[in-house]
């Protein structure tokens, strides 16, 4: 498999899921917890979808910061 087509799965795969998953969500979605474990950050669920992003985002990172 090559770099584009790994790009293209890791960006593609986790979008593909969230947007498959939104209308299943509540309408309040949270994103962030405290140390006692409750939720105190949400988004609405029409914006959850972009969370499909991060996998995609995270391996570019890691990638630029192990090439230096």
């Amino acid at each position: 498999m090559n770099t584009t087509q790994k790009y293209i799965l890791i960006l593609i795969v986790p979008i593909a899921i969230m947007i498959f998953l939104t209308p299943f969500l509540p309408d309040k979605v949270p994103i962030h917890f405290t140390s006692s474990g409750i939720a105190d950050g949400f988004i609405h669920k029409k914006y959850a979808f972009a969370l499909g992003i991060l996998p995609f985002l995270i391996y570019k990172i890691v990638k630029i910061k192990n090439n230096n």
